[in-house]
């Protein structure tokens, strides 16, 4: 465990956090404090955690580039091909796939480095022995970890959903593959099960995101799941207040404010994955009507359309009974 709080530690510390929370205004207000996402810099205690965070934050900024320059791949060779029997034109153009393949294996293996990364942050903004809005205003450079983190995942998966041929070039290599070679493993690019379920998969990195906070909470099963979803509200006030407030406006550029409407929309899905209820009922946690509503604010509209679109297709809760129709109406109406 990275940090110098012990378990115990921590469930007495959510104790009191407990008796705080249930004497508390409401959990859906501001929380006022500015979260320097884009400049805050480590401490030395934090100085680990922000460097491995930062070295797959810098994996992330590689291959949302590479994914991003993608576009048509191999589509005008492949089209090409009339005959899927001449085995020497499959051969050449296996050749010329293979690059795009080992591109796409490369996506799948970043999945591992998020999944392990996410307990590490949140264990790391969650574990202190102060409030959670202290937690955060101390534990800068390691929230803006976490928000970076967020922007990639919301950002690849939007790149890889519009591009199509990420998907047909390798299902269109492992087909050819299966027709020249008889020895599946010895021949090309080694085939990865895993790397087709990642291709099938909708939200891919966000899947991955989801899995590490599920991993974060089997390990630490003793703390309650609010240990969790009270993170998730906080950052989440923090941003409605960063995005609301004059002064803080004027700090913020417009990346930044991109920025901070993604770290919402993700840590609503986020939340709507962990809790029971889940984020759209009448009386969550989370203030949604003002989230969507800074959303449509501070977002052009295809950045907006993006983002509420996420709402609703990838959250678990959203097409419940319980979601409020006027919330409904918020998001789906431009």
């Amino acid at each position: 465990m990275p940090s110098n709080i012990r378990e115990s530690d921590a469930s007495c510390l959510e104790m009191i956090r407990s008796i705080i929370r249930s004497t508390a205004d409401d959990n859906s207000k501001w929380v006022e404090i500015f979260v320097d996402f884009e400049n805050a810099q480590p401490t030395e205690e934090e100085r680990e955690i922000y460097d491995m965070a930062e070295e797959v934050l810098h994996d992330c900024d590689r291959v949302l580039t590479d994914v991003s320059n993608y576009g048509n791949g191999c589509y005008v060779e492949r089209s090409q091909l009339k005959n899927d029997s001449d085995i020497q034109a499959l051969k050449v153009l296996m050749t010329k796939l293979e690059p795009f393949v080992a591109r796409t294996c490369s996506y799948y293996e970043h999945v591992a480095k998020i999944e392990k990364i996410v307990p590490i942050l949140l264990w790391e903004l969650s574990s202190g022995p102060l409030p959670l809005e202290e937690q955060l205003a101390n534990k800068q450079s390691i929230a803006k970890q976490f928000a970076r983190l967020i922007g990639f995942v919301l950002d690849f998966d939007v790149v890889k959903m519009r591009t199509a041929q990420i998907t047909n070039d390798y299902s269109y290599y492992r087909r050819a593959k299966h027709i020249v070679y008889q020895d599946f493993e010895d021949q090309g690019v080694p085939e990865l099960p895993q790397v087709q379920m990642f291709l099938c998969e909708g939200n891919p990195m966000l899947k991955a995101l989801c899995n590490g906070v599920d991993s974060y909470m089997h390990t630490h099963q003793t703390l309650p799941i609010n240990n969790t979803t009270d993170v998730f509200v906080t950052i989440i006030n923090v941003c409605r207040f960063m995005l609301a407030n004059e002064e803080c406006l004027a700090r913020l550029t417009d990346s930044s404010k991109h920025l901070c409407c993604r770290v919402m929309t993700g840590l609503v899905i986020l939340f709507d994955h962990v809790d029971h209820n889940g984020a759209f009922v009448s009386n969550s946690s989370i203030d949604m009507r003002d989230v969507v509503r800074l959303i449509k604010l501070n977002t052009t509209q295809e950045q907006s359309d993006c983002l509420l679109a996420g709402l609703r297709f990838t959250t678990k809760h959203y097409n419940d009974s319980s979601t409020p129709k006027s919330l409904r109406h918020m998001i789906e109406v431009k």
